[in-house]
């Protein structure tokens, strides 16, 4: 019998995939994580039964969450990444020359698991010295913090669970006065 990964998470939408060797699922301190593998996708990573990121077409969002924001500013030399575990928009906004990033997110598992079990999402990005990694809720990291960023890139799961917080018109609000003018 064939194991299928069914996201339902919306009336009338609906994603299955053909799930081959599971690499790990278990309940992290914030949510459940699943990661497999699929013919057609490659490794899938799921959070609370949403599909967060396949390697075969993670790119396609990566690189339109860093490459459009940060060409658009035109001098950025500071990202933050909200969320974005997998390492991806980090890996993308790092081919950026002369730019740092610090990427907050509030599950450490979810880094350390795509980086062994997904590594070509992040493709080095984890160990590059312009990136920070900060284990925090990303809502009250924008809230608490002094710091200034060009650009903010939000990358977070569906708006459920841990990740809801990030949809409310106060984070945004935060977000905002952590902008470098112009930003």
């Amino acid at each position: 019998m064939i194991e299928v990964f069914d996201e339902g998470l919306h009336a009338g939408v609906n994603l299955a995939l053909e799930v081959g060797e599971i690499l790990y699922r278990d309940k992290t301190e914030h949510q459940d994580l699943m990661i497999f593998e699929n013919n057609r996708f490659g490794r899938v990573m799921s959070l609370d039964g949403a599909v967060q990121t396949t390697e075969k077409d993670e790119f396609i969002y990566h690189e339109m969450f860093a490459h459009v924001p940060i060409l658009a500013h035109g001098n950025v030399q500071s990202v933050l990444i909200i969320g974005g575990g997998d390492g991806g928009a980090a890996r993308q906004v790092l081919k950026h020359a002369g730019i740092s990033a610090t990427l907050v997110d509030i599950d450490r598992t979810v880094i350390d698991l795509s980086a062994k079990y997904m590594p070509t999402v992040s493709g080095g990005a984890f160990e590059d010295p312009r990136l920070e990694i900060v284990v925090a809720d990303g809502c009250s990291f924008v809230k608490a913090t002094g710091k200034k960023w060009d650009v903010i890139i939000i990358d977070s799961t569906d708006p459920y669970g841990p990740g809801e917080v990030l949809y409310s018109q106060e984070f945004y609000t935060d977000c905002k006065s952590c902008l470098n003018e112009g930003g």
